[in-house]
């Protein structure tokens, strides 16, 4: 991996478009900006956070950022409070700080993005001499050598962030407690989100510069290096599909089971279960996934521990209709088409950077699942708290507390809003209500220039190649004995949807990327999908006959 990361110090020539760093805007032109703000390393989380859910992520955020550089030995004293920008509930990350970072520390060419079709120079960078050269590469094998340690390290981080997690489960609140964990959440959480970070920013760089080595139009270009990603294993979405099949399996020649998971046993499943390998599986399973929950990164949401009707319809469907685990394509052919197709002087390069692509996919899964710990345990943390404030009225409910922030939470559980401060709380909490409706309704840009709001050039992005006709069903039905052989549709695909897989037709969303865990578990799958519609998904209508064509990125009705 240490020689392909040094290739990463390359520009891709700006010649060659790639509609991933595409966008257009009803600006006049400019050739540099202050800031330039991107929402592309939170495709793979919910597309609204709440306030209590976005401060959360917002604060884990720059910790994670601070301490993926100080272990590369940069030389970065702190993260910018600024680094994140909230713009209606969705996160924005300053892709031209991060630039910055990885040009002074590694002489790291920062990618190619084009606004109305000219190219953004996103920071100053200049191809190193000899001297800076020598120096830069040292640091890019610094970089190599991280990535593969996060890799290795997962098993470790993963334990010792569910241990956290279980540890908040067994809490009675007291006072003392909820004191306690308050001061753990961002602590705990900078481990696992870290790692996700280092493999994502890593991922895009790398599909980026491989991008740019391709000859022919965009879409086949992203369809040869997407398929060259369709036999990967270890992704936590996998596992989990996995253990699904496995319980459909059980279930699909018990009678009673069928009755038993048709009657919809909910959140008391444990009392009712008929017990033996189907009831110790499931038990297992949510052992493994219960801290997930339907929509990544809301904690509002609950968790599948707390209500397991997505598993148990996935389930079901799966023993309707015995689904069977997905015959693996090999990628060598799709791989050596790629390799073809690559000028001879850089065939190596684009082998090590295929390689990236397959280490760094696996990374960012697995370090999503371990932040979901993170996230469980501080939805559990926020209902404990706000608990304590209804209790005296300043809450009118317990849920209220996902519409604070977490320093305003803080500020409840210390006293410092205390009982006389009632009027003010419930004011704000309604507000939000309100404002965090609001956000919910809106369609968002896809990047920042400055101040200057921007939109994707493409209406649709090449995922999953294949082609399907189905009904569209939108997220609001997620659940699997729905989706059989439908097309599900929502403003962003995110890895609680991964027990649709074996039963869902296709998926559309608007927003995304080809580099989101869940699209690398749907080429497994074979589901055909395409993400970054747009606007264009604003007119696809629930329940109509829906076309998707993987290949091209189009969907029609």
């Amino acid at each position: 991996m240490t020689d392909g990361m040094i290739g990463l110090v390359q520009p891709v020539a700006d010649d060659v478009r790639n509609p991933l760093y595409e966008y257009t805007s009803d600006s006049t032109a400019q050739s540099t900006f202050p800031a330039v703000w991107t929402r592309s390393y939170f495709y793979p989380f919910v597309s609204v956070f709440s306030p209590f859910s976005y401060s959360v992520l917002g604060e884990i955020s720059r910790r994670a950022w601070f301490h993926y550089y100080t272990r590369l030995g940069a030389d970065i004293s702190f993260a910018p409070k600024k680094l994140l920008r909230n713009v209606d509930g969705r996160p924005y990350l300053d892709l031209k700080w991060l630039c910055e970072q990885d040009v002074s520390f590694a002489g790291i060419a920062p990618p190619v993005v084009r606004l109305n079709g000219s190219t953004v120079s996103i920071c100053a960078w200049e191809k190193p001499g000899l001297v800076a050269g020598i120096r830069f590469g040292r640091n890019q094998k610094k970089l190599a050598t991280l990535l593969a340690n996060l890799s290795a390290e997962m098993p470790a981080i993963t334990t010792r962030i569910r241990n956290w997690y279980r540890k908040v489960q067994a809490m009675r609140w007291t006072q003392a407690e909820i004191l306690q964990i308050m001061e753990e959440i961002e602590r705990f959480g900078t481990e696992s989100l870290m790692a996700y970070f280092a493999a994502r920013h890593n991922l895009e760089r790398a599909y980026n510069q491989l991008a740019g080595m391709l000859p022919g139009e965009a879409t086949q270009r992203l369809n040869l290096i997407n398929n060259t990603l369709s036999d990967l294993d270890g992704q936590a979405e996998l596992v989990l599909t996995d253990q699904i099949l496995a319980l459909a399996h059980m279930a699909a020649t018990d009678k009673g089971l069928m009755a038993w998971l048709d009657n919809s046993p909910g959140p008391d499943w444990l009392e009712s279960v008929p017990q033996g390998s189907f009831a110790d599986g499931l038990t297992h399973l949510l052992a493994d996934f219960g801290h997930w929950a339907t929509g990544v990164g809301e904690m509002e949401n609950p968790s599948w521990t707390e209500e397991p009707e997505l598993i148990l319809s996935a389930i079901l469907a799966c023993a309707r209709s015995q689904v069977a685990k997905p015959k693996r394509i090999p990628s060598t052919a799709a791989r050596q088409q790629l390799l073809d197709a690559v000028d001879g002087k850089e065939r190596k390069q684009a082998e090590q950077l295929l390689d990236i692509l397959g280490t760094l996919t696996i990374l960012q899964s697995q370090a999503l699942n371990a932040f979901a710990y993170l996230l469980a345990g501080a939805r559990t943390w926020a209902l404990a708290a706000g608990s304590e404030a209804s209790s005296d009225g300043r809450l009118l409910d317990k849920q209220d507390v996902f519409l604070f922030e977490l320093e305003e939470i803080k500020q409840m559980m210390t006293g410092e809003w205390n009982i006389t401060s009632t009027d003010d709380i419930r004011q704000r909490a309604e507000k939000r209500r309100n404002s965090y409706a609001d956000w919910r309704s809106r369609r968002a840009p896809a990047a920042f220039f400055g101040e200057t709001p921007a939109w994707t050039a493409q209406p649709g992005l090449p995922s999953v190649v294949g082609q399907i006709t189905g009904p569209l069903r939108p997220q609001k039905q997620l659940q699997p004995v729905l989706c059989q052989d439908a097309v599900i549709g929502a403003r962003r695909v995110d890895s609680s949807w991964a027990p649709t897989l074996p039963v869902a037709g296709g998926f559309v969303a608007a927003a995304g990327s080809p580099l989101d865990p869940i699209i690398a578990a749907a080429r497994i799958w074979h589901v055909p999908t395409v993400v970054g519609l747009g606007s264009a998904y604003d007119e696809l209508v629930d329940g109509a006959q829906t076309i998707v064509d993987g290949a091209s990125g189009t969907v029609e009705q």
